[in-house]
This record gives C-alpha cells, sequence and structure tokens, in this order.
C-alpha cells in the first residue's frame, strides 16, 4: 500500500480501521435526492439480501462548499480490505440490474478507494444522518503515526473532558483519488447541524483550537474542506 498510512513502524499497534468507496455522481437531469432514496430503499433491501460480509451505505450532499463538488456523493463503507473485495466482486457479480437504476438517476464521474482510521468514537448507535466535515491534511517532515497518536491521545482526553460529541475518522487515500498531493482527509462526524454548532462553541470556549495547535502544528498541515449532509441508507450487516 503506497499510502503514508505506512508511516508507522512494526511496533507500533493497528488501529481499527476499514474499506471506504466513494463515488462522486451529479444527478440526472429532472432527478434529485427522492429519486437517489427511492434507488437505495431497493438498494438496501437487495444488499441484506445478497451481500455476505458488512457494508454500509451513505448518501452525502454538499452543505458548506465553494462549487467545487459533485452534487452527490455515494460513501461505502467496509469493515476490512477483504470484506470489501467480497462485497464488490458481490456487486459485480449480481448487481448489474440495479446499477443500471442508479446511473439513471446519478452518473457518477468518479469512484475512488481510502482506508477508514477510526481516531474518535465514543457513540453507541451507528451513523443515521447529520453532518460531516472534512479537511485535508498533508504530513511535515519528522512526522510518524506514533507521534500522531501521542496527540490524539492527549486531544481525546480534552475533547471527553470538555463533552465534544464528535467522531473523528481519517481517510487515507488508495486508488481512484485526485493527485493533490494531500496524504489523507479528516471526517469529523455530528449527529446534527446543532450539535456541530455546539461541538465548535465548546472546542472554542474551552482552549481546544491553543490545543491543536500545540499538538498538530509540529507533524501535520491542515486545510478546511467542504461538509456534507450524510444520510445512512442501510446496507448488509
Amino acid at each position: 500500500m503506497t499510502t503514508q498510512w505506512s508511516q508507522a513502524d512494526n511496533h507500533a499497534a493497528v488501529p481499527a480501521y476499514g474499506g471506504v468507496e466513494v463515488y462522486a455522481c451529479d444527478f440526472a437531469e429532472g432527478k434529485d435526492l427522492n429519486d437517489l432514496m427511492k434507488v437505495a430503499k431497493k438498494w438496501d433491501k437487495w444488499a441484506k439480501k445478497n451481500h455476505s460480509k458488512p457494508y454500509a451505505g451513505h448518501v452525502l450532499t454538499p452543505f458548506f462548499s465553494d462549487g467545487s463538488d459533485a452534487g452527490v456523493y455515494w460513501v461505502g463503507f467496509s469493515d476490512s480490505f477483504s470484506d470489501q473485495g467480497i462485497v464488490l466482486e458481490e456487486w459485480l457479480e449480481m448487481g448489474g440490474d440495479l446499477q443500471k437504476e442508479f446511473d439513471s438517476v446519478i452518473p457518477c464521474k468518479s469512484r475512488s478507494q481510502l482506508a477508514w482510521v477510526r481516531i474518535r468514537d465514543v457513540a453507541e448507535a451507528p451513523l443515521s444522518s447529520g453532518v460531516v466535515d472534512f479537511a485535508g491534511c498533508s504530513w511535515l517532515p519528522g512526522a510518524t503515526q506514533e507521534k500522531m497518536a501521542t496527540a490524539d491521545a492527549e486531544m481525546n482526553e480534552f475533547l471527553d473532558r470538555v463533552g465534544i460529541t464528535a467522531r473523528i475518522y481519517r481517510w487515507y487515500p488508495m486508488q481512484g483519488n485526485p493527485p493533490d498531493g494531500l496524504d489523507f482527509y479528516q471526517a469529523r462526524w455530528h449527529d446534527s447541524l446543532g450539535l456541530k454548532g455546539s461541538d465548535n462553541d465548546l472546542y472554542v470556549r474551552n482552549g481546544g483550537v491553543q490545543l491543536e495547535n500545540k499538538l498538530y502544528d509540529p507533524i501535520m498541515k491542515c486545510f478546511g474542506g467542504p461538509s456534507a449532509l450524510y444520510t445512512a441508507v442501510g446496507g448488509s450487516e
């Protein structure tokens, strides 16, 4: 795997990880989110019947954006790369008719594979709906996964202490991603826009910005990216 994820040495503990696939799409003329959700409902039933490994599907639509984003994204999560590979094979073998229905609603212009790594997720319930904030990040010289893990541990302690509920994951590009020089994307998931706002207030008022600068400025540089509204559309368990 030729990704900066491999910077950790052989003695580092392997974090919780899995596979992500992302389709970047636009709505066909005369189609909208309601049309997509009708197809997604059919897909949910199909996936529960035909997929032999877990796969969770989500629909993301841009919210805060510079206008360069696709109109809609399909994001699918797997618990491992082997599970992802099996699910993809099952879809290729049996999902052709349903794929045509998706294509008639959201023709897609790109498809990419990434690795998700869990940084913080204290919620017991799976994702349902809400908003996710993305940032694009690059390692600085001398950065390692061990230094990142130390910084994450201190930041997570702070987030727990002040009552922030956000789930935080990093996505490491693998195949089909743009050559933009980014080493990973950081995704911060909130269960609603209201909780995003309250989390941000708690972060600022309790010194989160200063702590973030202290912990992460020596090892990485991040740029704020888009936010998207997300809806879980089911899948296999």
